[in-house]
């Protein structure tokens, strides 16, 4: 097991609101949007609660403080098998930071820094992230405490101001595309949160399963909320499909906020926090995959996998041509094909961990049992 130090519920539900609300708040939203059309909040709503109910079914499974979702694996399916489905979760979670990477740094590059060669702001980027990996889960759950009210503060000042340029007329027929087409959709980007599976990787650092199982409830229903509030913000504010063609949704709502001549540019305050938060999102995820590096070779160091990480990362990051080539990829690979790979291996997780459980349970059944004559 690798020791790294504990951390509240409460840190924890910060990690993981930060984790999932910050991708809201980049390029990769549009996903929601172009499938959704007039009801992409109902995609959100289906392919959330999807996802939850896997993970919420695996929870039992993660009673034993000292095992993360790598570790029971391995029980599981032995050391070869194991080994190669937690390669196959951990590539599907790298390709994911990468690529929400190179959202992150586009974004830095239009707004920021229009003329720096795209490659050294990912090079300060990564830096930025390794750090505080480094320095652990400890120093990573109290940070995201003070940033999630930070981020927290920004949403609500940024939907409620930009609601001045809203129309409610924007967002008609309430089923957008069709209700079979929106389930259908729905069930397709379920991969859209896949972040949820890191929720697996944490166990080890919390020490009362109550907590930890509540936890993801709490965090569940409120980023689940903050989504759907964000996604009829944007569609009040930019109604499909002009909002389609948008890709930094949140820095156009920002741009339409006025407080007169000497309040002005409001979506650089905006972009400043969102780019903090940013590097506390990303820096969670790279811990995740540091520890899940461990975890597939049985090492208990996770700080000397932070390096190679960091190089692949960088790379993967730099191979999209365009903005437009990242979402594709996103969209196509990440969320349409790949969740039924690491999906099906998530349910014969289920399906041997709860049988496995059974048969423990009637082990201990029969040995209770009196012995006759």
């Amino acid at each position: 097991m690798i020791k790294d130090g504990h951390i509240s519920p409460l840190q924890l539900m910060s990690l993981f609101f930060i984790l999932m609300v910050g991708k809201e708040m980049d390029p990769g939203v549009l996903i929601l949007i172009h499938w959704g059309h007039n009801a992409a909040e109902l995609l959100l709503i289906i392919s959330q609660l999807i996802m939850v109910l896997i993970i919420g079914i695996m929870l039992p499974l993660f009673k034993d403080p000292s095992k993360n979702l790598f570790d029971h694996l391995f029980d599981y399916f032995g050391p070869i098998i194991g080994s190669v489905f937690s390669f196959i979760i951990f590539i599907a979670l790298i390709l994911d930071l990468s690529v929400n990477l190179t959202f992150d740094f586009e974004q830095i590059h239009s707004i920021f820094l229009p003329t720096t060669p795209t490659a050294f702001i990912l090079f300060i980027l990564i830096v930025s992230m390794m750090i505080p990996v480094y320095y652990g889960i400890e120093v990573l759950g109290r940070t995201s405490l003070f940033m999630m009210s930070f981020i927290v503060l920004t949403i609500i000042f940024t939907n409620i101001f930009s609601l001045s340029s809203a129309d409610f007329n924007n967002i008609p027929p309430i089923f957008g595309p069709g209700i079979s087409a929106i389930l259908k959709q729905g069930i397709l980007h379920v991969g859209f949160f896949g972040e949820f599976i890191g929720y697996l990787m944490i166990r080890p650092y919390i020490r009362s399963y109550s907590s930890y199982r509540r936890s993801f409830y709490l965090i569940a229903v409120v980023t689940l909320i903050i989504g759907i509030f964000q996604l009829l913000s944007i569609q009040f504010v930019l109604p499909y499909p002009s909002s389609d063609h948008l890709f930094f949704l949140s820095i156009e709502m920002a741009k339409l906020m006025y407080f007169g001549r000497f309040i002005q540019h409001v979506e650089s305050v905006y972009a400043v926090s969102w780019l903090i938060v940013a590097c506390l999102r990303l820096s969670f995820m790279m811990y995740l995959l540091s520890i899940g590096a461990a975890g597939m070779v049985r090492a208990q160091n996770y700080r000397r996998f932070i390096p190679s990480i960091a190089v692949l990362v960088y790379y993967i990051a730099l191979l999209p041509n365009t903005l437009s080539d990242a979402i594709d990829f996103k969209d196509i690979v990440l969320e349409q094909r790949l969740p039924f790979i690491y999906g099906t291996i998530l349910m014969l997780f289920i399906v041997v961990g709860y049988f496995k459980l059974w048969r423990k349970k009637r082990m201990n059944t029969n040995q209770g049992r009196p012995q006759s004559g």
